[in-house]
């Protein structure tokens, strides 16, 4: 009788720890979904799509994968502090824009100018999330109508060619071993908003604002400051951006440059493992996500499968692909 009574807990306790490993590898799965997906994808692709594994393939992919890394990084922040920048397309094609209009300061004043000028409305930005306490999806909608407007009215609405050779012909078409210098710096870029993320007061300001904005102001924590950062780099990295995809069409061109890049660079962010809850940053992950985008724009193309059939799928992927991270935390 003894032994029976004893080994009721022993048999109970098996079930248990079968259900806990079950759901801890279920919670890697999800946690690591999008570096699973992008290896399935790349996987996929290299046995069916015709040409994927030419070198030539993956230079272009990386070219147009660099501009989406940028912004994807700068939407990873602000919805790190539970916001969003919508604005992030636009401020692209403002960009491309300002490098026109200042192409008479030579091509580094006018990049330089390009890129200060969408810094400024990323923290104008941040000043109407800030003191104006603006939703931020009210403010970054504005801004992207407003931005697309102004970068239309700069060029009169046009398409302007930019002069080949110099920075821009260096930035539009240099590579080394078949990688693009615009994805050498994007990387390098991200190497450093990880550090600023992980290693930096900063960073934690960051976290602190969106696991818990009042409880972040009662720990003096400076928000204000912190929310101002955010969406100047923000603004920064959507005006490099702006830079790198000028440069590859050797055109400013704001009814092109941009269009659609916020909606891409949100599902890039939020697929890599950036809640839109905030109190989380993951760099690696939104890197992941803009290269699955990638890769299934690339897919699409490559087999030929027509625009709005792909858009349809594309669509399906990310929904799935979010309700993955939603059910993950």
């Amino acid at each position: 009788m003894a032994e029976s009574v004893v080994s009721k807990p022993a048999r109970a306790a098996a079930p248990q720890r079968t259900s806990r490993e079950k759901r801890s590898v279920v919670d890697w799965l999800r946690s690591n979904s999008v570096y699973i997906a992008f290896a399935l994808l790349v996987a996929f692709n290299l046995a069916v799509t015709p040409g994927f594994d030419n070198v030539y393939a993956l230079r272009q992919l990386l070219f147009e994968a660099a501009p989406l890394i940028l912004i994807a990084l700068g939407q990873s922040l602000a919805i790190g502090t539970r916001g969003i920048d919508l604005s992030v397309g636009s401020m692209m094609a403002l960009s491309s824009s300002v490098i026109a209009v200042a192409i008479g300061l030579g091509q580094p004043g006018a990049i330089v100018t390009a890129i200060a000028v969408t810094t400024l409305v990323g923290l104008f930005n941040g000043s109407m999330v800030t003191f104006l306490r603006v939703d931020p999806l009210i403010s970054g909608l504005a801004l992207l109508v407003a931005g697309r407007g102004l970068a239309k009215v700069l060029l009169g609405g046009s398409r302007v060619d930019l002069p080949s050779g110099g920075i821009l012909g260096w930035l539009g078409m240099q590579s080394y071993f078949f990688v693009p210098v615009v994805a050498i710096i994007a990387i390098v870029i991200a190497v450093v908003v990880a550090a600023l993320v992980r290693g930096t007061t900063f960073g934690r300001y960051t976290l602190f604002a969106g696991a818990s904005r009042s409880a972040a102001f009662l720990a003096g924590t400076p928000v204000r400051r912190t929310l101002l950062g955010v969406y100047a780099i923000s603004g920064l990295l959507a005006g490099l951006a702006g830079v790198f995809a000028s440069a590859r069409t050797g055109a400013a061109d704001p009814n092109y440059i941009g269009v659609l890049f916020e909606l891409d660079a949100i599902a890039a962010a939020v697929i890599g493992g950036n809640p839109l809850s905030g109190g989380r940053v993951s760099i690696l992950g939104a890197v992941f996500g803009a290269l699955l985008l990638q890769v299934l724009d690339a897919t699409f193309i490559m087999n030929n499968i027509d625009y709005t059939y792909a858009q349809i799928l594309k669509a399906g992927f990310i929904v799935a692909a979010l309700y993955l991270q939603r059910a993950g935390h």
